[in-house]
C-alpha cells in the first residue's frame, strides 16, 4: 500500500512529496558501496602501482606441499612435504603466471600490506633467504617445507580446511625484481570431457585447484623492490608485501582470513590515514547498526557519520569528537568508546583521508521489506528526505504494524 501526500509548499522552497510504505518489517539503513563507484585518484594510483609491480611475471622455481585441517582436539597434522622442484609445461606455466598477475595486480581482492613480523623465524625472513638461495635448490626445498609447517601451525582450529601449498620464486615488473609467493589452494570438484570409443563423456575430477572460477585460494607475496634500501633498524625497507583473498571486497578489506595474513605471513593492514579513516567509518557504522536504539535514531546517526566525515572541515577525526557531538546519550557514548577500544581503534586524533571511503559516502541506501529500496546522494539526504515511523492499519487480529513515512522535498521527475 502506498499513499501520497503533498505537504504545503513553503515560499521559495521545493514541495515535499510524501510516500507511506507498508513495509511490515524492520528498516535497514545502509550506506554500503554502490555500483559504479569511482576510485579516488590516490587509491587509483596505488592500484596502478600494484598492477605494474606484477607485470612481466616469470616463475623461476616452484614446489608444492599439502597441509591438512587440524585433527581431533585440534592436534596438528604433519604436512605432506614435496621433495623436489616441479617443472610445469609451458602452457601450464603461462596460465599460472597469468593467474598470479591478475590476482595480486588487478583483482579488487588483492591488497598491499605492511610487514609486521620480520624476526628470524618469520615468513618474510624465510622468503628473503629463499630468494637469495639462487643455485641452491636443496635449500629452496628445505625452506619451502618450513613454510608449509608454518601454515599448518597457523591454522589453529578444525574449521580451517587443508589444501595444496604452492611455493614460487621468480621475477616480475619492469625493471625485473625478485619476488616470492605462497599459494594456498583448496581442492574442489569439477568435470573434464573425455573421448572414449567414439563417445564423448564427462569425467569427474575430485581435486581440482586454481581454476579461473575457483574462489578457494589465497596468495601471499613478498616483492623485493630495492635490495639496497634495507637497514639494520629497518630490515624490511625496500620490500613490499601483498595478499590476495577472495574474502576481501572493495568495500571491506578487513574480512580477509586473519590466520593467513597475520598468523602465517606476519602481515597487517597498513596503518595509514586512508586505512584508518575507512576503519573508523566501518567500525562506527557497525556500532550504530547494532546499537540498542530505534530505527529513526540509527538513521540520524548514520547521516551524522556521513556529515562528520564528508562535510566537517576538520583535518582530523577522533572517536571522542564524534561521540560528544552526535551520540549525546552518556550510556551510548560509553558503549561507543568501549566498542572502538575493543576493535583496537586509536582514541587519539588521526588525519582524515577519504581516498578509500569516498564510494561509501557517496550514496545512502535504505532497504525495506518487499524489495523496496530508496537511494539518494548522501550529501543531500538530510536536506531533501525526511523519514518517520508511523502506525499502519491494524490487521484482523488488531495488531498494528509499523510503516514508514518518507517525505521527499521534490516532485517525481521520472519513473519506470
Amino acid at each position: 500500500m502506498a499513499a501520497v501526500v503533498v505537504a504545503p509548499q513553503p515560499e521559495n522552497q521545493l514541495p515535499w512529496r510524501s510516500i507511506a510504505l507498508s513495509n511490515g518489517c524492520t528498516r535497514h539503513p545502509s550506506s554500503t558501496m554502490a555500483a559504479g563507484d569511482v576510485a579516488s585518484a590516490a587509491s587509483g594510483s596505488k592500484k596502478q602501482d600494484r598492477i605494474m609491480s606484477f607485470e612481466n611475471l616469470s616463475i623461476g622455481r616452484l614446489i608444492i606441499h599439502e597441509v591438512f585441517a587440524r585433527g581431533p582436539d585440534r592436534a596438528l597434522v604433519q604436512p605432506n612435504y614435496g621433495n623436489q622442484l616441479l617443472v610445469l609445461p609451458q602452457e601450464a606455466r603461462d596460465a599460472l603466471q597469468a593467474r598470479i598477475t591478475n590476482a595480486l595486480g588487478q583483482s579488487s581482492h588483492g591488497v598491499e600490506m605492511s610487514i609486521r613480523d620480520f624476526g628470524a623465524e618469520s615468513t618474510w625472513k624465510i622468503s628473503k633467504v629463499l630468494i637469495e638461495s639462487q643455485g641452491n635448490d636443496q635449500l629452496f626445498v628445505n625452506l619451502s617445507q618450513s613454510i608449509a609447517t608454518k601454515l599448518a601451525v597457523a591454522q589453529g582450529n578444525r574449521t580451517i580446511p587443508g589444501g595444496i601449498v604452492v611455493v614460487i620464486e621468480g621475477t616480475c615488473g619492469n625493471p625485473s625484481r625478485s619476488f616470492m609467493c605462497i599459494i594456498k589452494a583448496e581442492p574442489h570438484g569439477g568435470f573434464t570431457k573425455r573421448q572414449a570409443n567414439g563417445q564423448l563423456t564427462l569425467e569427474y575430477i575430485k581435486e581440482l585447484i586454481l581454476t579461473p572460477q575457483a574462489k578457494l585460494y589465497k596468495i601471499g607475496a613478498f616483492l623485493r623492490k630495492d635490495p639496497q634500501a634495507a637497514t639494520v633498524q629497518n630490515p624490511t625497507h625496500g620490500w613490499h608485501a601483498f595478499i590476495f583473498d577472495d574474502l576481501i571486497t572493495q568495500g571491506n578489506k578487513l574480512t580477509a582470513a586473519q590466520y593467513f595474513y597475520e598468523a602465517f605471513l606476519g602481515l597487517e593492514f597498513p596503518s595509514n590515514s586512508a586505512f584508518q579513516t575507512k576503519q573508523f567509518h566501518a567500525l562506527t557504522k557497525d556500532f550504530i547498526r547494532n546499537a540498542n536504539i530505534d530505527a529513526e535514531k540509527k538513521l540520524d546517526l548514520l547521516n551524522a557519520l556521513t556529515t562528520y566525515l564528508k562535510v566537517d572541515q576538520a583535518a582530523t577525526i577522533q572517536v571522542d569528537v564524534f561521540s560528544q557531538n552526535y551520540l549525546v546519550d552518556p550510556v551510548l557514548q560509553d558503549a561507543y568508546t568501549a566498542h572502538m577500544q575493543q576493535k583496537d581503534f586509536p582514541l587519539t586524533a588521526i588525519h582524515k583521508d577519504l581516498s578509500e571511503v569516498q564510494s561509501q559516502l557517496r550514496l545512502r541506501k535504505l532497504t525495506f521489506g518487499h524489495d523496496i529500496k530508496l537511494t539518494a546522494p548522501a550529501s543531500n539526504f538530510e536536506d531533501y528526505i525526511r523519514i518517520e515511523s508511523i502506525d499502519g492499519d491494524a490487521d484482523p487480529q488488531g495488531n498494528v504494524p509499523k510503516w514508514t513515512l518518507i517525505t521527499v522535498r521534490d516532485h517525481i521527475r521520472d519513473q519506470e
